[in-house]
């Protein structure tokens, strides 16, 4: 998974066409959720699979899960911070793998597209609805599903290298190195 290694300058376009592609997604899923479910609307939701999954009309002025309600004002440029760290913290990743570059473009795209939500209306629109779990959104998913290989490329990746003791050899007093060969006895 690993393996396909990307040239830096396309594993920042890959990265960047991900994130417009999820901005995109994002932007236009959550407007017509608006203009179908939203305020004046006059239809509160929408059965997709009956008891599985609905689309309901959310403000989140929260965080994550609609922890922290209200929090936008601190919210909103603690978001945009968080973005620029992974940006500069992920940059060399982009590099080592197209894998990468998917997960980060996944989660740059997913939140940038909720931080429009918060500098446009003051909250974040969800409505993607699940038993058992709060409100999401499109933006939401896709930082979830980057986070998610991220892990697993960074774990597989940590897996397959070998780690430092392997790669150093036995050293013994005189300074040589040990030798395996267990004939050859040194006094």
């Amino acid at each position: 998974m690993t393996g396909s290694r990307v040239h830096a300058g396309r594993g920042f376009a890959l990265a960047l066409g991900v994130a417009a592609v999820v901005l995109v997604a994002d932007q236009l899923s959550k407007a017509a959720i608006t203009a179908a479910l939203g305020p004046g609307s006059g239809r509160t939701a929408i059965t997709i699979v009956p008891n599985l999954l609905q689309l309901f009309y959310v403000e989140n002025t929260g965080a994550a899960f609609g922890i922290f309600q209200g929090g936008g004002a601190i919210l909103t440029p603690l978001a945009v911070v968080v973005v620029a760290v992974l940006a500069i913290a992920f940059r060399r990743l982009i590099a080592e793998s197209a894998w990468l570059s998917v997960a980060l473009g996944l989660q740059f795209g997913g939140a940038i597209g909720n931080i429009v939500d918060r500098l446009h209306h003051g909250y974040v629109v969800d409505f993607i609805t699940v038993p058992h779990w709060p409100t999401f959104n499109v933006a939401d998913s896709c930082i979830t599903v980057g986070v998610i290989i991220l892990g697993v490329v960074l774990f597989l990746k940590d897996v397959s290298e070998p780690s430092d003791e392997a790669a150093t050899p036995t050293v013994t007093r005189a300074g040589a190195p040990a030798s395996d060969d267990s004939s050859n006895h040194a006094a």
